[in-house]
């Protein structure tokens, strides 16, 4: 009997060692697989932007663009803008919102939003002053749902990106930044 019971111990410690390892694997797979399905829209190549949404831009000396900080985001106006006298920024212009990405409290420097007022700057031949039906066939063609905001704004989403116009004032691309830890800004 006593023979018995060291065997019954060391067979429940394999099984449970087992179970554990197979558990980590899984594991694994699953971290692996969600890094592996992050959509990132491709970079256009008409595009004027110096940088593209979810580049990691934590090694950019950002010296000689103005800047506006705020609490965990700190927003860049693009190359060749600038403030005028009063410090306001210019009416037409590229701005670059930079946080951590994917979850705020992950770290790190990635362009999560870029605001276009500028009409000579183009996004897959898009501008701030196309027109709804060319932003749905555009990004419709890229994959995206694309919806309307309200009768001035239309947007399209895709993998936590979301693309939107609004004709003659507004061209925006987002990347979804979550909060998993509930940060308070």
């Amino acid at each position: 009997m006593k023979a018995k019971k060291p065997a019954a111990v060391l067979l429940t410690a394999v099984f449970m060692a087992v179970v554990l390892l197979a558990a980590g694997v899984a594991a694994l797979v699953v971290f692996l697989r969600q890094d592996a399905d992050i959509y990132i829209p491709p970079r256009p190549e008409d595009t004027e932007l110096e940088y593209w949404i979810g580049q990691d831009v934590t090694d950019v000396d950002w010296t000689g663009h103005a800047c506006m900080p705020g609490f965990g985001v700190c927003a860049y106006l693009g190359e060749g803008y600038r403030p005028d006298g009063q410090g306001e920024w210019p009416t037409a212009r590229v701005t670059y919102e930079v946080t951590a990405w994917p979850d705020y409290s992950d770290g790190g420097s990635y362009v999560t939003r870029i605001f276009i007022t500028d009409p000579a700057v183009s996004v897959y031949g898009l501008t701030v002053n196309s027109d709804f039906r060319q932003f749905r066939r555009v990004m419709e063609s890229k994959g995206y749902t694309v919806e309307a905001v309200n009768e001035n704004t239309v947007r399209a989403a895709r993998g936590g990106f979301i693309f939107s116009l609004t004709p003659g004032e507004l061209l925006t691309v987002r990347a979804h930044v979550t909060n998993r830890r509930g940060i308070v800004f």
